[in-house]
């Protein structure tokens, strides 16, 4: 079971770590730019279940998750159901700069585990048995990923919030990105989770 929530955990990490966060100005000024950059960034994951922000993401993560049956979009977007964030502090000097980041969300890492122990109750039933052998492991962790949604959706998981120092950049373009490699970031995302493996 251990490996399991590993292995989904290392895809969790993958899938995210992939996206790529392309945004655009709404508001005039340099700092509107950064601040609609960073907004929009944020949307895609808030609504990655009816974005396409999977199309962002390793094809060998979305085969891994397909494999079994879990869809990308859905999967993300309980992920993000319960993110929200604030804008803080913008800082440019030319064509980069900083953002201060405040975001919350549920803690994944904990719903995970979670999950995980009730899956390994259930792995223990004769209704896991019988699962298993009419519709194969693909059902198992589909199984697995439904505790997960639940408990999501249960209301029963505290939120944290972290303040992160996001770094833009301006592209050729005109516009602005963040600058994807950031751990902190990603932690935040997922409410602190560590998916380090």
């Amino acid at each position: 079971m251990k490996a399991k929530l590993k292995a989904i955990a290392s895809i969790l990490c993958l899938l995210t770590m992939s996206i790529v966060l392309a945004s655009c100005s709404l508001f005039a000024g340099e700092e509107g730019a950064v601040h609609d950059a960073v907004d929009n960034a944020m949307k895609i994951f808030k609504n990655a279940e009816n974005s396409d922000a999977v199309s962002f993401a390793d094809q060998g993560v979305l085969d891994s998750l397909n494999v079994y049956g879990v869809d990308a979009n859905e999967f993300l977007g309980y992920c993000f159901k319960h993110l929200e964030w604030e804008i803080g502090d913008i800082n440019l000097s030319g064509d980069t700069g900083t953002v201060a980041l405040s975001v919350t969300n549920v803690n994944l890492g904990t719903a995970l585990e979670r999950a995980g122990e009730q899956f390994e109750e259930f792995a223990a039933t004769h209704e896991a048995q019988e699962l298993f052998n009419a519709e194969g492991e693909s059902a198992l962790v589909k199984k697995l990923f439904s505790f997960l949604y639940e408990l999501i959706d249960s209301g029963e998981l505290e939120t944290t919030t972290a303040d992160v120092t996001l770094e833009v950049f301006k592209n050729e373009d005109g516009t602005w990105d963040i600058n994807p490699d950031n751990n902190e970031f990603y932690s935040a995302l997922y409410g602190g989770a560590d998916f380090s493996i």
